[in-house]
């Protein structure tokens, strides 16, 4: 990409560097348009340091692919943890926990061999097998959030479907208490808070805070299901699972497990709801095709996940030096695989910024990981974006987006992906 043609796209797309030197992935107006950023970094440096950092950002797809795959070499966590500075906020924070509640352990994101005694536990619930076991439950929330808005003719679908689908599929499934959704939805948007980067030292105390508060309230509900066993997440992690016929789970591997999963099961689904309604009503000749053929939803689910990643990126730590892509890697450095980049490298998808309801690729994308750590609930979050998707289409005819009432505007985050609001209208 020649530096005319960055100078040009600049004058015309909000966020676009001119250059190497301009970019930057914490500037709001970056987040709200990843993708030039991603077009220049992928042709230029598609492995690129951070200036004044550690960190590595990948953006092209066959690097992002073989470090995922090679959990032997690019770690989840690092192999030694320093303290904290004592009078750090990480210090604060890390006492908060040992005082107050349960050491984050974060079982679910260890690196193998281990991470998968803890899979194979939760997999049953969430794999395509699994998911596929709630299908009903899923179809009648889906159905349930249509009745509540379909004689209104509008929504602003965000608050009005994407957000509590997963939610309560996610709530049901746990064995949470569904009055308990407010307070739960809370605690969730306290959890993904750190991904936007750059917390002051009051918001990391107060995520800390309500993350304790989630905890508690676990810990509360893994006691009622020891009394009353359901067929429960939760009441599956405290009765029955064990590791290969020896120990029980602890309460801090549960409360860690159930926490991961339970924001693991709605956030990034709602976004991925949105984003996919916001792509379909932007391309008609795609809303058409899959009007007329909703045998197609299925490919377009992949296709939206590919194009608007609703996680971003996430980390891998170096655990030894190397090279990626000609480029050295010293141990213990930040490898941050850019997801929503090589979904778009077009070496791997032709035309990538184009939405194709038939590409044929569709489902190779990165937008879940790939590999033994890809993420637990891919399955129950591409079956409830099929169904929802699909019932859309056959309950609201011709949808389309509310006049004068959309911005399509982003919160800025650094990792997630997620439309403010999506106001919609139908016949």
């Amino acid at each position: 990409m020649s530096g005319g043609k960055n100078a040009a796209m600049s004058d015309v797309i909000p966020g676009c560097p001119r250059g190497l030197g301009e970019v930057n992935l914490y500037d709001p107006a970056t987040q709200e348009n990843w993708y030039p950023t991603y077009d220049l970094l992928r042709e230029e440096a598609p492995v690129w340091q951070m200036p004044g950092t550690n960190m590595f950002v990948l953006t092209r797809f066959d690097d992002i692919q073989y470090v995922l795959r090679r959990t032997d070499l690019f770690l989840r966590r690092p192999t030694e943890t320093p303290s904290p500075p004592p009078g750090s906020i990480h210090e604060r924070v890390a006492d908060f926990y040992e005082q107050h509640g349960w050491q984050r352990t974060m079982p679910l994101a260890i690196d193998p061999p281990d991470h998968r005694r803890y899979r194979e536990l939760v997999d049953p619930f969430f794999s395509v097998v699994g998911a596929e076991a709630r299908r009903d439950l899923i179809t009648g929330i889906v159905n349930d959030l249509i009745d509540a808005v379909e004689p209104r003719k509008q929504c602003e679908f965000v608050a009005d479907f994407a957000l509590p689908l997963p939610v309560l599929v996610i709530t049901i499934m746990m064995g949470f208490d569904t009055a308990d959704i407010p307070q739960l939805k809370e605690w969730s948007e306290a959890w993904v808070l750190p991904f936007r980067g750059g917390l002051s030292d009051d918001e990391e105390m107060y995520v800390a805070r309500k993350i304790v508060e989630f905890q508690k309230h676990i810990k509360d509900t893994i006691e009622a299901k020891k009394t009353s066993p359901d067929d429960s997440v939760i009441s599956f992690l405290a009765n029955e699972a064990r590791f290969k016929g020896q120990r029980p789970l602890t309460d801090t591997e549960i409360i860690s497990m159930v926490d991961h999963l339970y924001i693991g099961g709605n956030e990034t689904t709602t976004f991925a709801l949105t984003s996919g309604l916001w792509l379909m009503l932007s391309h008609p000749d795609a809303h058409r095709a899959l009007r007329l053929d909703r045998s197609k939803v299925k490919n377009f689910v992949d296709e939206n996940l590919r194009m608007e990643s609703p996680t971003q990126g996430l980390p891998r730590i170096a655990g030894a030096d190397t090279e990626i892509a000609g480029v050295r890697i010293p141990k213990n450095s930040v490898i941050h695989l850019r997801y929503a980049a090589g979904n778009r490298d077009p070496r791997t998808f032709s035309c990538p910024a184009e939405l194709d309801v038939d590409r044929a690729n569709a489902n190779r994308h990165v937008a879940f990981s790939v590999g033994e750590t890809h993420c637990p609930g891919a399955g129950l979050s591409r079956l409830e974006q099929n169904i929802a998707f699909t019932v859309l289409l056959e309950r609201l005819a011709n949808l389309r987006f509310s006049p004068s009432r959309n911005d399509f505007q982003h919160h800025p985050n650094f990792t997630l992906r997620a439309m403010k609001e999506l106001w919609i209208d139908w016949d």
